[in-house]
């Protein structure tokens, strides 16, 4: 009898009636209110509530004669498949007991990553014989598809543990990707021997995870504002030590899985204006799909009297993207890509 209980009233307490209705914390509601507006929170909202299906993400370099055949082996389990709107080679799946006991999962021919993580690599714009720096790999889906991109180059994969790096070397071998180095290394600290080498960085670092709320339920009631202040402290400091690693002229592509301008635009900011990194503008680097309906986002701000580039300046807005549930067909996740001046 849920649908009978009484709810805050909207127009007396509308921070509430949101945050019973949608089950979600009421400071995080006020937060996004504050970010976004009403509006767009609520969709946001609805999104995070809506059944997530698992996010699959088929070989790169598997041809398409031998997707398609290895879409309708999965078929006949039972299991439903849907491509992305985004990436002709990530489908979401329902209706399937055990991923991992899906034909072609044991023989590296897929593996689970939601869109926004392979969108981010893709926006990174590898080439063939790029030296790749993954900072915090684990558990090894960006450093997998750097590597089906730098096919000539190498990829460096490092965590702060011994138990997250043998979750990427499983991955890694499961997937059979042969040019990949995995290494237990703290990214709170810069390896000098790595400084000015790397053509590529690709920096996902530890986030709140509001983002992924709506598969990992738990986030939203562990997640605090202390620890939040927390978390960009620890970002900023991972981020100094890495952004050395990427030679003049290269690229750093910074990821997390939250929706919150202090983990992510307040990071580019820093990239930007305490780093010496340069904007570069994603429209072209992602799907016009995903372009257009990061339009119509910035767009609904406006209306909600919200200024979408209000911390960046505009060129330093076209290089992020942050993909919201409810307005794309994916988790939370925000990107951004950066270049170091030539020296």
């Amino acid at each position: 009898n849920k649908d009978r209980l009484p709810l805050p009233d909207g127009k007396e307490q509308p921070v509430r009636n949101l945050s019973v209705r949608y089950s979600m914390p009421e400071w995080l509601v006020e937060l996004w209110i504050g970010e976004y507006g009403f509006g767009i929170t609520e969709k946001i909202l609805e999104g995070l509530l809506d059944i997530h299906p698992v996010s699959l993400r088929f070989s790169s370099l598997l041809p398409e004669g031998e997707r398609k055949l290895l879409r309708a082996q999965m078929g006949r389990t039972g299991a439903m498949l849907a491509q992305s709107p985004y990436l002709p080679y990530v489908y979401l799946v329902k209706d399937a007991d055990n991923i991992s006991s899906l034909p072609g999962f044991s023989r590296g021919m897929c593996t689970v990553q939601d869109a926004g993580s392979v969108l981010a690599v893709e926006a990174a714009g590898i080439r063939g014989e790029d030296f790749v720096v993954d900072v915090c790999a684990a558990p090894g889906g960006k450093s997998i598809l750097a590597s089906e991109k730098a096919e000539r180059g190498r990829v460096l994969a490092r965590d702060v543990s011994e138990e997250k790096a043998a979750l990427i070397r499983e991955n890694i071998g499961r997937m059979k990707a042969g040019n990949i180095d995995v290494q237990v290394f703290d990214g709170r600290h810069t390896d000098e021997a790595l400084v000015g080498r790397a053509d590529v960085v690709l920096l996902d670092v530890p986030c709140s995870g509001l983002g992924v709320a709506g598969k990992k339920r738990d986030v939203k009631y562990r997640v605090t504002r202390e620890g939040m202040a927390g978390l960009t402290s620890l970002q900023r400091e991972i981020a100094a030590a890495s952004a050395r690693y990427v030679k003049p002229g290269g690229i750093l592509l910074y990821s997390t899985c939250t929706i919150h301008s202090g983990e992510n635009e307040e990071l580019v900011r820093f990239f930007t204006r305490e780093l010496g990194f340069e904007p570069v503008s994603l429209e072209g680097a992602v799907p016009a799909r995903l372009w257009e309906e990061r339009a119509c986002l910035r767009e609904d701000m406006r209306k909600a009297g919200i200024d979408p580039d209000r911390r960046l300046t505009r060129e330093e807005g076209d290089a992020c993207v942050q993909l919201l549930p409810g307005y794309m067909e994916t988790d939370g996740f925000f990107f951004a890509k950066l270049r170091r001046g030539r020296e």
